[in-house]
């Protein structure tokens, strides 16, 4: 009986840790808009520094955006925008993979 007294004042045992919640942990204490999300996920694909064959499409098209806004202007932008049509060729064209090889 006295053991049963000296379980229930002990406040280490009262103290239990809290229930897990499931699913991934919450990074922010409050919930981003949609206008935020969108805008951190625009600024994280904007420093993707990927090679060119394991970047992603998107990150692909606005290198390849990039490349059409200053191709007029920079040398490097022309020599990107050959580079970047023919890796979506490669990509996205049923014979892209053959043609060049």
């Amino acid at each position: 009986m006295a053991d049963d007294h000296s379980a229930v004042d002990d406040p280490a045992a009262e103290a239990s840790p809290p229930a897990k919640r499931r699913g991934r942990p919450r990074l922010y204490d409050t919930p981003l808009s949609q206008a935020e999300r969108a805008k951190r996920y625009r600024k994280a694909r904007q420093w993707d520094e990927s090679s060119l064959g394991d970047c992603r499409d998107p990150v692909l098209m606005d290198r390849l955006s990039w490349a059409l806004k200053h191709k007029d202007t920079s040398e490097d932008a022309r020599g990107a925008l050959d580079i970047y049509l023919e890796e979506l060729v490669r990509r996205h064209h049923s014979k892209g993979s053959q043609l060049f090889k």
